[in-house]
């Protein structure tokens, strides 16, 4: 896929099924990321937040924030979730705007 990564963000790596099994466990019927056929991309490293590619869909990308708690969540909008029409929509608004964050804070 190509993608350069800017910190905080790191490629998902060896761990990707680990990310997509949890994801699985935490939504529920209601949640807008229950029984999508995904494909984790990248990670933040500073957070438990993921990028999934969702394949067959539009929009395609989306940023879940897993809660690691290993069970379905109860509310629909849990984990949250945000969602992205492309890679250059994530790029821009995401992963930009999460770099400029963190190396602020990593400055302070």
């Amino acid at each position: 896929m190509g993608i350069e990564f800017l910190e905080p963000w790191v490629a998902t790596g060896e761990y990707g099924d680990n990310l997509v099994e949890e994801l699985r466990k935490e939504v529920s019927e209601r949640h807008l990321m229950w029984n999508r056929k995904v494909r984790p991309i990248g990670q933040r490293t500073d957070a438990d937040d993921v990028l999934f590619e969702i394949e067959g869909q539009v929009p395609c990308y989306a940023v879940v924030h897993l809660t690691w708690s290993g069970e379905s969540e109860e509310s629909p909008h849990s984990p949250e979730t945000r969602l992205f029409a492309s890679l250059a929509d994530w790029i821009e608004s995401g992963m930009l705007a999460d770099h400029r964050e963190f190396i602020g804070e990593a400055r302070s």
